[in-house]
């Protein structure tokens, strides 16, 4: 019986350029494939790129604008002028929720907003107006060394004493009653503690009726027991004591008696003056350096010495 022959006895081995053909067919044929594909879905593989187009290069394209911050809409209040964190009329909300913004002070919520305006000048008040400085006159009669040229000087030049048409002072002439009324008006400016008192000497028309109804007023003088001012009497230095003690409510510290002891007329002062004679003493309005131990309440004063006493009161008041 004759053997059967083995198929795989037929078969050639397949040389190494064979092996390579095929391999290339494949690898065509799968690429061919891959590309249809790629073609119909749009799709770009990297690998099968041509290094020409890599190499070639492309214009850039235009970078797309940033999107716009979102921001709270601010506007600004015409009533106040402040800042109100509401959106305007007409504006859309956004669609993305912004971050909170940072708190503002409330300084700055409070003020309203004012663009290169001076604090200084908002708020600054002018200063009031500087009076200008009084010169004393000069009167003909009152020499620089005379006693008295510096009280009548400095009242002169406050205008609470003035001189005559002609120049003169006449500091020796006894004054009235009306002109010490006149001088304390313009001297002192005390509240009124009593109601004007009405003289039978005085009218009511009179050019003197003010001065002697503020000097009434404040208590610094008062009337006679008869109801008369006599206006035009001059007054004694008594008198003028005590309406300065009395209008400037001066008080003795120690007994009366006692401080009045040193004067050798003291039995001239009347009793309801005692205790404003002494308030006088004490405070060192009597002018008596010549004769300390002399008051002379009687004698009539002098425009000099009323001078001297009222710029005195001036000081120590």
């Amino acid at each position: 019986m004759t053997p059967s022959p083995d198929p795989q006895s037929n078969r050639r081995r397949l040389s190494a350029d064979e092996l390579i053909a095929v391999f290339v067919a494949l690898t065509s044929i799968g690429a061919i494939f891959f590309w249809s594909i790629s073609q119909k879905q749009g799709l770009e593989a990297p690998f099968l790129q041509s290094p020409l187009v890599l190499s070639t290069p492309t214009a850039a394209s235009p970078s797309p604008p940033p999107l716009p911050s979102v921001q709270p809409n601010v506007s600004v209040a015409p009533s106040t002028g402040a800042l109100a964190n509401q959106p305007s009329a007409g504006t859309p909300s956004p669609s993305i929720t912004p971050a909170s913004p940072a708190p503002v002070s409330p300084a700055l919520q409070a003020a309203p907003f004012v663009a290169a305006a001076p604090l200084a000048t908002a708020t600054a008040s002018p200063a009031p107006a500087q009076a200008p400085t009084a010169t004393p006159k000069q009167f003909t009669d009152v020499p620089a060394a005379y006693w008295a040229s510096a009280p009548i000087a400095a009242l002169s030049a406050q205008g609470i004493l003035d001189g005559f048409p002609d120049g003169s002072f006449q500091p020796n002439k006894p004054i009235t009653r009306v002109e010490f009324a006149a001088i304390v008006r313009r001297a002192f400016n005390q509240p009124a503690s009593r109601a004007a008192l009405t003289f039978k000497d005085v009218k009511a028309d009179s050019p003197a009726i003010a001065a002697i109804n503020e000097a009434t007023q404040t208590r610094f003088m008062s009337g006679f027991p008869d109801g008369s001012f006599q206006p035009n009497l001059p007054i004694p230095r008594l008198q003028v004591l005590l309406a300065l003690a009395t209008g400037l409510n001066l008080q003795a510290k120690a007994p009366p008696s006692q401080v009045l002891s040193r004067y050798q007329d003291a039995e001239q002062i009347p009793k309801y003056a005692l205790d404003k004679i002494a308030a006088a003493t004490e405070t060192g309005l009597v002018l008596n350096d010549t004769s300390p131990n002399v008051l002379a309440p009687g004698q009539a004063t002098a425009r000099a010495e009323v001078a001297a006493l009222v710029y005195k009161a001036l000081k120590n008041h």
